[in-house]
């Protein structure tokens, strides 16, 4: 029979795919952290009108042996396109599907080419589609399979490494591949022993290592599915939440069980949850936010035995939610107050609180937000859990004595480079900005945000850290202390004493840094000798000559908001102001030096700079408020120029200038929110921007035979991705869009996002072959976008272009004209 069975597949395999017999069954994939399907396995079911219901393993092997299994994949592929483009069409929730791959797929044909046309045939996003390996495939590659996994994940799909730890390479295929997934071995979950969890613990742990998310199959416990959660597998798939059925059983029967579906906008948010929970001895919590409750998604025994003193056995995330979350609890308001906090800022936050008389740290982070909910990763320390009554008053005791003599105290540790609050939120910097996981950056913003300027490398100094123990020792007191002016929250400066004491027993690595108001009456008697001092210093400086005209230039030129610049005979720079370099996006003057405006390629016309620097270098002329255009990152700006001779024992030596960017003098003049041609949401123009722009280059063509093209591009699945992931980041597509271009385009072109995610790139150009160069890079570049801020986009791009000299173009009609041919390619 099984010989008859075998020629009966090879023989009928083509009628099977044409008449249906060979359906795709759907295996519900569940992630761990929600309870929530997040994705589904496709598998081939063979229903034959003779045989009935074939085993996988009865036409699965025949086909490879026969070489045929990649016409079974391709049919796969495209049903499961098919089908999921049909519920999408219908409004009805789909999830990500993962597909088999045999190695003789890759041999006997293209299945990216396969894929990619069944993707773009049923206008699927590509993340909707994962592509399962198996060890095995990799055996026999000589290079060919590595480069066509390349071309999968660049394009946006994911790989996915299938049954990990079933062959005898698998971590040499990590150390040379990339995988975005493992999908564990079932069979270290069939006897489940203590060796086999040890194995599993380990193989999560490593992936998370290496950035790998994992998947573990063949579940069929609660036991199982519970460690496997709690050692941090992301992904869970097994009988224990269904058998492999047409799409619609198996979407009923989890209905049937409560179990809901997770829509594409939240994959990445709960992804990175997953991502951070560990097997740790660290107490960990992973919690969500919706900004009105907390649900715990991940809380471990540490975390659990620092919260609850008492704690023993076992306990659910829900039991959690009361415990803590639920309304009137008693630290509710303070979990409130916590979370606020640590939602503002991109940084670890630290709080100090005490709990029915227990003294408790708690550290957290905010590591996700979408659509007024967050992800907070949380751990908690206890520090009086293990002290008996009379340590722990003792403890109470200095803490309140502190709380009187300081308004603010910091413990800082000087070699894990961290800075926390102890006493006190620091009230002189917004959290956002107060970087509590690194000292050394946290002191340089609280020196650049509220230290009285004049005082500031003093401040330095004295917070030096290298010397601060040298210093603290042979102050024989135990501390040093200064006296500094401190911004106030009214923006008003006040004298604060800073002292700096090291906390004993820490081995000279921990410190208190301690902030105490200085007294009005003391105040007023330093302000009076500042001011009798700095009238000495005025009479000496003027009496001496000792501020030299150099050092008045350098320090105007340096912190001016004017673009200053000069050059040598030749017209090559020799510097610029630090407000011109960052006009321009330029990361030092040694980009410029040597070069001139030509070689730079920024102006849309050249001419008049360089007549007028040749006017100013062999005739002695001053350039006063002459206007013109300069093209910085995409963006045509009206800039009004003053240039001027430098003279050297009567000859011109050079020339310097400055220019002012119009649209900022009437942005700050007027006060309007932004510049009129200038696009809120990527910072290029704006079709009026662009339009204007159009006018220059006409009159360039018109008086110079210069001639010119234009290129509109338009992303056709915006919509899409609007409707999925909402504005915030649709608005995030359309600015990195807008970055590809510029990257391809430079400063020679003219860029501008016209409307919704429409983009037009103005450029002198001779030839339309030129032209459709330049165009095929910039949507190259553009497709090649498949994540904005971890979320999964797959970006279509049409074009369409027009060159000024191509017949029936003209200056008027030249942007219709490439409109028409950008939305015939619908």
């Amino acid at each position: 029979m099984e010989k008859q069975i075998t020629e009966h597949v090879i023989s009928k395999f083509d009628t099977a795919l044409e008449q249906g017999w060979v359906e795709v069954y759907f295996q519900p994939v569940i992630r761990a952290l929600t309870g929530r399907l997040c994705g589904m396995e496709a598998l081939a079911r063979w229903n034959d009108p003779q045989w009935g219901m074939l085993a996988p393993f009865r036409f699965i092997k025949p086909l490879e042996d026969n070489k045929l299994i990649y016409k079974l994949d391709a049919y796969v592929v495209r049903e499961v396109c098919r089908i999921l483009s049909e519920r999408i069409a219908n409004k009805l929730p789909v999830v990500p599907v993962s597909i088999n791959f045999s190695r003789l797929d890759f041999v006997m044909c293209d299945m990216f080419e396969s894929v990619e046309n069944a993707i773009k045939d049923y206008d699927i996003p590509r993340d909707y589609i994962h592509i399962e390996i198996t060890e095995s495939v990799f055996v026999s590659d000589e290079g060919s399979l590595h480069d066509v996994i390349d071309k999968f994940r660049k394009a946006g799909y994911e790989i996915w490494m299938d049954d990990f730890g079933s062959g005898y390479s698998s971590l040499n295929l990590l150390k040379d591949y990339d995988f975005d997934m493992l999908k564990i071995d079932m069979n270290f979950l069939t006897s489940f022993t203590e060796k086999s969890k040890a194995i599993l613990r380990s193989t999560v742990a490593m992936a998370k290592d290496i950035g790998i998310k994992t998947l573990a199959e063949g579940v069929e416990t609660k036991e199982q599915f519970e460690f496997l959660r709690n050692i941090g597998c992301e992904q869970i798939q097994g009988y224990y939440f269904g058998k492999p059925r047409p799409i619609e059983d198996t979407l009923t029967l989890l209905g049937e069980k409560s179990v809901k579906i997770e829509r594409r906008e939240w994959r990445h948010f709960y992804e990175i949850a997953g991502i951070h929970v560990k097997d740790t001895d660290i107490p960990l919590e992973i919690i969500e936010d919706d900004g009105e409750t907390f649900h715990t998604l991940f809380v471990n025994k540490a975390y659990l035995e620092q919260v609850f003193h008492d704690f023993e056995g076992e306990t659910t995330p829900e039991e959690i939610d009361r415990k803590l979350y639920s309304p009137g609890t008693p630290l509710l308001g303070k979990y409130r107050e916590f979370a606020n906090t640590i939602e503002k800022s991109s940084n670890i936050e630290t709080f100090y609180y005490t709990d029915n008389g227990y003294y408790l740290r708690f550290r957290a982070k905010c590591l996700a937000s979408h659509n007024g909910h967050h992800i907070i990763k949380g751990s908690i320390i206890n520090i009086t859990l293990d002290q008996n009554t009379s340590e722990r008053d003792r403890l109470d005791s200095k803490i309140r004595e502190l709380n009187r003599l300081f308004e603010v105290v910091d413990l800082v540790n000087i070699e894990t480079n961290i800075i926390a609050p102890l006493l006190g939120r620091f009230k002189y910097l917004d959290s956002a900005t107060y970087v509590y996981s690194d000292m050394k950056k946290a002191i340089n913003l609280f020196v650049e945000s509220v230290i009285y300027a004049p005082e500031r490398q003093d401040f330095l100094k004295f917070m030096d850290i290298e010397t601060l123990r040298e210093r603290v020792e042979s102050s024989k007191k135990g501390y040093i202390e200064k006296i500094f002016r401190i911004k106030q929250p009214d923006g008003t400066f006040k004298r604060k004493n800073v002292i700096v004491m090291m906390v004993p027993g820490a081995g000279g690595n921990e410190f208190l840094i301690c902030y105490k108001t200085v007294p009005d009456e003391i105040s007023k008697i330093l302000d009076g000798l500042t001011a009798s001092a700095r009238s000495l210093v005025d009479k000496y400086l003027a009496d001496s000559g000792a501020i030299t005209y150099s050092e008045l230039w350098e320090n105007m030129i340096w912190d001016s908001s004017i673009k200053f610049f000069w050059k040598d005979k030749n017209r090559r720079f020799l510097g610029a102001s630090q407000s011109f370099l960052d006009f321009y996006g330029l990361r030092s003057v040694e980009e410029i030096v040597g070069k001139t405006d030509e070689d730079m390629q920024w102006h849309v016309d050249e001419d008049p700079y360089m007549n007028d620097e040749f006017d100013v270098l062999e005739n002695g002329a001053k350039v006063i408020d002459v206007q013109g255009q300069c093209i910085v990152s995409g963006v045509v700006h009206e800039i009004t120029c003053q240039k001027m001779p430098i003279y050297r024992n009567g000859e011109i030596v050079g020339l310097v200038g400055f220019f002012q960017d119009r649209d900022e003098e009437l942005y700050r003049l007027e006060k309007i929110a932004i510049p009129s041609n200038v696009d809120s949401v990527t910072g290029l123009m704006n079709a009026k921007g662009i339009f204007i722009s159009t006018t220059e280059y006409a009159v360039q063509h018109a008086d110079k035979g210069k001639n010119y093209g234009l290129i509109l591009l338009r992303n056709t699945k915006y919509q899409r991705i609007l409707s999925t992931y909402g504005q915030d980041v649709s608005n995030k597509l359309l600015f990195e869009i807008g970055r590809k271009i510029v990257k391809v385009t430079g400063q020679t072109c003219a860029v501008a996002r016209t409307k919704e995610s429409y983009f037009a790139i103005l450029t002198y150009v001779k030839t339309r072959e030129a032209l459709e160069y330049l165009a095929g890079e910039v949507k190259k570049n553009v497709e090649g976008i498949n994540a904005v801020d971890g979320n999964n986009v797959t970006v279509m791009v049409n074009v369409g272009m027009a060159l000024r000299s191509d017949e029936g173009v003209t200056d008027e009609n030249i942007y219709i004209k490439a409109l028409g041919e950008c939305d015939g390619n619908l």
